[in-house]
């Protein structure tokens, strides 16, 4: 049975998260080209502690030099800032044309925005990369973007929606949130805003 798309009375603002919903992504990839650096997650506190840096750096608390320092310090000797930072955006994919047809196409009757848990090194790659390949900026498909790495808070803390309708100035009843993600669906749904979950086998070109 094929799932509906959201409902779209009443809506005037919709809001984007980027992986895997617009940006194809694949972070098993990520896993293997750090396994070729010598990184092993020994055990579940090696595996937490690792997951821990890595939220720090989505938050925007550490840099990016602290952050290679920190895997440099369990992958083995030798291993350059380079190789760290290629093995770190090895899972991410493409961006594609059809994703920006849809979001140009929603511009003209919705406002349109971008939130996503991110980290300056992803970011530097995959702006680099959608300016490159479509010749012009990421940021010209929306009204408004966010980052976590730039505003210090992570999905699914709902400190993250608040400072969203609060920055852009949007009415929960009056705001669709889109994300793979259930528990950041979940989040921004207890806030009022109007969430949808974007299940493995959709694409928002089919959604609208």
């Amino acid at each position: 049975m094929t799932k509906t798309g959201p409902d779209l009375t009443g809506i005037k603002n919709i809001i984007f998260d980027l992986g895997r919903v617009l940006l194809n992504i694949n972070p098993l990839l990520t896993q293997r080209e750090l396994s070729k650096l010598g990184y092993r997650p020994d055990d579940e506190a090696r595996g937490a502690k690792d997951d821990e840096v890595v939220i720090k750096l989505e938050c925007g608390k550490i840099s990016v030099a602290d952050f290679i320092s920190s895997v440099k310090a369990i992958i083995r000797e030798g291993a350059t800032d380079a190789d760290i930072i290629y093995a770190w955006n090895a899972m991410l994919l493409d961006f594609p044309a059809n994703h920006i047809d849809t979001l140009l196409a929603l511009r003209k009757n919705y406002k349109v925005y971008l939130l996503s848990n991110s980290n300056q090194i992803h970011f530097d790659c995959y702006s680099q990369s959608f300016r490159k390949t479509y010749g012009i900026e990421l940021a010209d498909l929306f009204d408004k973007m966010w980052y976590s790495f730039q505003i210090g808070i992570i999905k699914p803390d709902p400190g993250v929606f608040t400072y969203v309708l609060k920055d852009g100035i949007l009415k929960p009843e009056e705001t669709l949130f889109i994300d793979d993600t259930l528990m950041h669906v979940e989040a921004a749904g207890k806030l009022g805003i109007r969430a949808y979950h974007l299940e493995g086998d959709q694409d928002i070109s089919e959604l609208f």
